[in-house]
């Protein structure tokens, strides 16, 4: 007589179905987290990089700034703006700095808060002609 395999073979597909979901929920989890990481860098970027451009020609860039990352589809709520003024240079003009700080809190599925306290930071610099 010949014995029946395919319940074990049944048990070890289950066995790996099982494993591999666990090992491929965190690594696709992980993954989609670092992707929105990246996405929230570069808007922030360019959200930074047309602030100075405004605080060069003398405006204010505050609400420019959260206007740009609200339209980008992040909230404005956990966006802090600062502008810092740099020293004066007769020749090229004054510097100025666009200091963008944007809490993770709420945006991501794993918990980035605790490896980065302080969010995402980007600083972007100009000269007022």
């Amino acid at each position: 007589m010949r014995k029946n395999n395919t319940k074990k073979q049944g048990a070890m597909a289950l066995e790996f179905a099982l494993l591999m979901s666990l090992l491929l929920i965190p690594l696709i989890t992980g993954m989609w987290d670092a992707s929105q990481l990246i996405d929230m860098n570069q808007i922030l970027t360019r959200a930074a990089r047309e602030g100075v451009v405004m605080a060069s020609r003398g405006n204010d860039p505050v609400a420019q700034v959260q206007a740009f990352v609200e339209s980008a589809g992040l909230e404005s709520n956990n966006l802090v703006v600062e502008i810092e003024l740099g020293q004066d240079d007769p020749e090229l003009g004054q510097e100025i700095a666009v200091r963008l700080n944007y809490n993770l809190s709420g945006s991501t599925v794993l918990p980035w808060e605790e490896l980065m306290p302080d969010g995402i930071s980007i600083v972007a610099y100009a000269k007022v002609e």
